[in-house]
């Protein structure tokens, strides 16, 4: 096989549900983030697992920006940037809360669409909510732009073929590199996008939370740290996939949407020995028996 082949193969790809779904890292899990914005609705559940129909699939894209995890591995949607303006066409799938936070942060402070979108004022009206509480410029709907074309310098001709030399190359690598080259999927986390802030706030319920420590070792984030007699919690990592709170059998952990400049939580708990097993664990309270040992059915001799 040729080279050229080769190279023309790489140009090709399908999207790939990774290790780091929610659901493949627990048959508890909640999330259907990728399911509900589908617009093809090619991405359903089997067997506990999420699967993706190739047939109905467009690889629009859409689904790798709402993925809390960043599980799907491929090429976000082809959007027209020109300047601070997001051209939408009346076919393109519409961007994402997270899609549009990230084009803010490139630059973009307005959104060309036509013909009006209720669902799209609601997904820009979100995303404003978020830039206002971030004291940032809102983004804007707009049905026509209008930019002024920039005089362009005068080149001597040895400048001339220098640009269009640099202009060749250029355009050879916005269209011939490998799609897979491109994937950019973790573009689209909070905690990238804007370092000081957190999207989620964890809560943990003393009178109901255990310390089992279940969701501490299965949060894809860790955001979580236990040890020495300290939980400390830092939450800007925190992706919002709900996980933990999905796995607690004691509704002792709660997630909330809430914006809020990054913090660390610190909480003291106390490390015990079980009188019964002889194994460690921690507890809000000093206690001589852990959680497992309490749960089984004493016998009782007197009957």
């Amino acid at each position: 096989m040729s080279l050229l082949t080769n190279w023309l193969e790489s140009l090709s790809y399908e999207l790939e549900i990774s290790e780091a779904c929610s659901k493949k890292k627990s048959p508890l899990s909640t999330c259907t983030a990728c399911m509900d914005e589908c617009p093809q609705g090619a991405i359903n559940i089997k067997e506990g697992t999420l699967k993706i129909d190739e047939k109905a699939c467009t690889l629009c894209g859409v689904c790798i920006t709402v993925c809390p995890q960043q599980a799907i591995k491929g090429q976000s949607p082809a959007r027209k940037v020109i300047k601070d303006y997001l051209l939408l066409q009346d076919d393109s799938p519409l961007p994402s809360f997270m899609e549009l936070l990230y084009f803010h942060k490139k630059g973009v402070r307005f959104i060309q669409k036509a013909a009006a979108d209720e669902e799209l004022e609601k997904r820009i009206g979100k995303a404003n909510e978020v830039l206002k509480v971030l004291e940032l410029d809102p983004l804007l709907i707009i049905k026509t732009i209008s930019l002024k074309e920039e005089a362009q310098p005068k080149l001597s001709r040895r400048g001339f073929f220098t640009k269009l030399s640099m202009d060749g190359k250029k355009t050879v690598l916005s269209s011939v590199t490998p799609v897979k080259w491109r994937f950019n999927e973790d573009s689209f986390k909070a905690s990238s996008l804007y370092n000081d802030w957190s999207f989620h706030e964890v809560r943990i319920h003393e009178e109901k939370c255990t310390l089992c420590e279940a969701c501490f070792n299965i949060c894809p984030t860790k955001i979580f740290t236990l040890e020495d007699g300290t939980l400390t919690i830092d939450d800007k990592n925190c992706s919002g996939c709900n996980l933990c709170m999905d796995i607690c059998q004691h509704s002792g952990i709660q997630i909330v949407h809430n914006i809020h400049k990054t913090r660390v939580v610190v909480y003291h708990v106390n490390k015990n020995e079980c009188n019964s097993c002889r194994s460690s664990f921690y507890s809000w309270v000093e206690l001589n028996e852990c959680e497992i040992c309490k749960s089984i059915e004493k016998p009782n001799f007197f009957l």
